[in-house]
C-alpha cells in the first residue's frame, strides 16, 4: 500500500506558530495531519517521569490532553518541533533591522535601545517613536518566513507560500 502524500506546510501558518511560542510550551508540526500542536513542557517532564493518564485526575482535562499529546510526540516520529525562540534569535533580527534604517540618527538610536536591560521594550518604544514600527513588522515577518522555509527544507517538508 502506498504511503499517503504529506500535507504541505503553509508558511504563513508556520510563521504564526513561531511568533506565538513561549518558554512554557513546545510547538510541533504533525507530518500526517498538517496541523500544529502545542504541548506544555511540564507534560514532557511527566512523560519522562513515567506518568500515565491514570495518574491524572479525570477532571483535569487539559493536563490529560497535554500528557497524551506529549506521549504521542515522544513515541512517534511524525511530529517535528518548530524553531524555538532560542533558534530564532529575535535580538539578532532587531539588530539586523536597525542596519536597514537609512536615517543614521534613527539607526543609532535603535541600536542604542537594544543594549542593556529592557532591550525588547526599549526597541518597541523606539520603533514607534521613530515611525518605523510597520517597517519592523514587515522585516520580522519576512525574516521569520526565511527561517520557516529553511526549517521546512531541513526536515524535507514541502511548503506553500500564501500570496
Amino acid at each position: 500500500m502506498e504511503k499517503p502524500e504529506e500535507p504541505k506546510v503553509e508558511i504563513d501558518d508556520l510563521v504564526g506558530e513561531m511568533e506565538m511560542q513561549t518558554d512554557m510550551h513546545r510547538s510541533y508540526y504533525d507530518r500526517e495531519t498538517g496541523e500544529f500542536v502545542r504541548v506544555k513542557d511540564r507534560a514532557f517532564m511527566q512523560v519522562e517521569d513515567g506518568k500515565t493518564l491514570d495518574d491524572i485526575d479525570p477532571s483535569f482535562e487539559e493536563q490529560r490532553r497535554n500528557l497524551k499529546l506529549a506521549r504521542d510526540i515522544w513515541e512517534n516520529d511524525n511530529y517535528v518541533q518548530i524553531p524555538t525562540q532560542f533558534e530564532i534569535h529575535e535580538w539578532e533580527l532587531m539588530k539586523d533591522f536597525c542596519y536597514t534604517v537609512d536615517d543614521e540618527n534613527v539607526r543609532d538610536d535603535l541600536l542604542s535601545a537594544i543594549h542593556g536591560n529592557g532591550a525588547f521594550r526599549m526597541f518597541k518604544d523606539k520603533i514607534s517613536q521613530h515611525g518605523v514600527r510597520q517597517d519592523w513588522f514587515d522585516y520580522k515577518k519576512e525574516r521569520f518566513a526565511e527561517i520557516a522555509k529553511g526549517w521546512c527544507d531541513e526536515h524535507d517538508l514541502e511548503y506553500v507560500e500564501d500570496g
